[in-house]
């Protein structure tokens, strides 16, 4: 996933012939609203992924520990918190979600930390998680979908140009993006893969 911002806009700029109403900000703000709406189409398709880990270690209930920084949901297939057997071979077994003042094994959230309950031995647990997507604030800020996707992004930016310009081309151009989405999505492999650790992107753009 290398395609930068520069990428794209120099795409723009030919297919648009001239963008020069378009300031450096205006162009980092649609391509962050671009990247953010692709980010969740792919990992409700396809949350493997995109999936984060953390371990806890834990021995005494109740149990405060903080998020990962980069914490955004355990709402997509394979995201929660699962026990590691004595063996230290991750499981299936995913811990419930409990509340304050429970004694049943379990957890439960509490602004950016987790609250593990009714867990008085020494146990190892797994988070798996969807982590944030940084904002594209530079023209080196890349995109989270695969590199054979430019159209795909040069579309939804001239969709964007056109709305904001309050052009009727923007219907057209709304209606190809659509299009080249829909296959995109189609195309996008699902889960059982083998993906590389997902890093945060642009996290330092």
């Amino acid at each position: 996933m290398t395609i930068t911002l520069q990428n794209i806009s120099d795409r723009l700029a030919l297919r648009l012939k001239d963008i020069n109403d378009v300031s450096s900000t205006q162009m980092q703000n649609w391509a962050t609203d671009l990247n953010y709406f692709l980010y969740t189409e792919m990992f409700a398709v396809d949350p493997e992924r995109f999936i984060s880990t953390q371990s806890y270690t834990l021995s005494a209930s109740p149990s405060t520990q903080a998020l990962p920084a980069g914490f955004r949901d355990i709402g997509e297939s394979g995201t929660g918190f699962y026990y590691v057997n004595a063996q230290g071979q991750n499981t299936q077994q995913r811990l419930p979600m409990t509340s304050f003042g429970s004694s049943q094994a379990g957890y439960y959230i509490t602004g950016s930390n987790v609250v593990f309950t009714g867990i008085n031995v020494a146990t190892t647990i797994i988070l798996r998680y969807i982590p944030t997507l940084a904002a594209i604030s530079s023209y080196s800020g890349t995109f989270c979908v695969p590199d054979e996707n430019a159209e795909l992004l040069e579309l939804g930016m001239v969709a964007r140009y056109y709305r904001d310009e309050e052009d009727l081309q923007q219907i057209m151009a709304e209606q190809d993006f659509s299009r080249v989405l829909g296959i995109f999505l189609a195309k996008l492999k699902r889960s059982p893969h083998a993906y590389a650790p997902f890093t945060s992107i642009n996290s330092g753009a």
